[in-house]
């Protein structure tokens, strides 16, 4: 009995709600962790670091780190990578993706272009045994060991994208599903990674010369288990303060809030949890930080001078 309560007590902090793949609310800031088919889209190289504490004060809640860089490689590629770390009670996923992209041209002002992406994946999983508390000492469910075993796996995505307003994708994580016995028991006990399913899509309306509206959606469908969406809307000002808030369904309700000063790009958000956990925890917070490499001047076009092959007009 002790052995079945004990698996039971991972399954649930790794995969509590069917979370398999840790939550983020500022998707909209990052679209290479949900579709790999986003590498290398951005006109400047983005290294970003992302925290996130789930249900705060909820016994062994998953808290995740995130570290990932993307850039173009040539005219058409993309190359990146991500190390995660994320932790849920006892249980530990650690590990790496790499990702690569190839950008199609759509017209012939390259103002449509879809990428079309690959990433391969390494996690290592890993069990505390010293945070596992038993009824019984010396449990032999504890004793067997654990096969800390690393999981090679793999993600698609395609992502479309219409300059720097309009986008759309499809991706999938986990695509492999290798099963490894990671618990050692007489019984195994295979405990893979879920095919994850995920479509992206939004729109960026400019709603006068210093405002606009990022409004998006996100829909993920875990194979054999649920399927969940979020409606997520952020105001802009000069694109250098944002305010939004997002309703991911029966889970919560988030609060964003970010800016930009230079290279620099920073947002946290706040999660008001709706489902019963809402009773034993405070909500998620979530916070990232992101510095942006060879980033095109904006101002830089409005120059006479970098445009004296046309003609140019003093109207500002």
């Amino acid at each position: 009995m002790k052995k079945y309560l004990v698996i039971l007590s991972i399954a649930l902090a790794g995969g509590a709600s069917a979370q398999q793949i840790s939550l983020n609310t500022q998707y909209l800031f990052n679209e290479t962790l949900i579709n790999v088919g986003a590498t290398g889209a951005k006109e400047y190289v983005p290294v970003q670091l992302t925290y996130r504490k789930q249900w705060v004060k909820f016994p062994g809640s998953p808290t995740t780190q995130i570290l990932s860089s993307h850039g173009a490689v040539g005219k058409r590629m993309g190359f990146g990578g991500t190390v995660f770390n994320d932790v849920a009670g006892p249980s530990r996923r650690t590990g790496i993706n790499i990702n690569g992209a190839y950008h199609l041209r759509l017209d012939a002002k390259d103002e449509h272009k879809l990428g079309l992406g690959l990433g391969v994946s390494f996690t290592q999983k890993m069990i505390d045994v010293d945070r596992l508390e038993t009824y019984l000492p010396d449990d032999p469910a504890l004793l067997a060991g654990y096969n800390n075993q690393l999981v090679p796996d793999a993600n698609f995505g395609v992502y479309y994208r219409y300059l720097d307003k309009g986008f759309a994708g499809i991706s999938a994580h986990n695509l492999v599903q290798l099963r490894r016995d990671l618990y050692d028991f007489q019984d195994p006990f295979a405990n893979p990674l879920v095919r994850t399913y995920y479509f992206l899509g939004g729109y960026n309306f400019e709603l006068g010369d210093n405002f606009g509206l990022k409004a998006s959606t996100l829909v993920q469908m875990i194979e054999t288990t649920t399927t969940q969406f979020d409606l997520t809307a952020i105001g802009v000002y000069k694109n250098m303060v944002w305010l939004g808030a997002s309703y991911r369904h029966g889970d919560a309700v988030a609060f964003l809030i970010g800016g930009q000063a230079g290279p620099f790009r920073f947002g946290y958000a706040y999660d008001y949890t709706l489902s019963d956990i809402r009773n034993y925890s405070q909500g998620s917070h979530e916070v990232f930080l992101e510095l942006q490499f060879f980033k095109k001047d904006g101002n830089a076009a409005r120059t006479p001078w970098l445009k004296r092959n046309r003609i140019y007009s003093p109207r500002i």
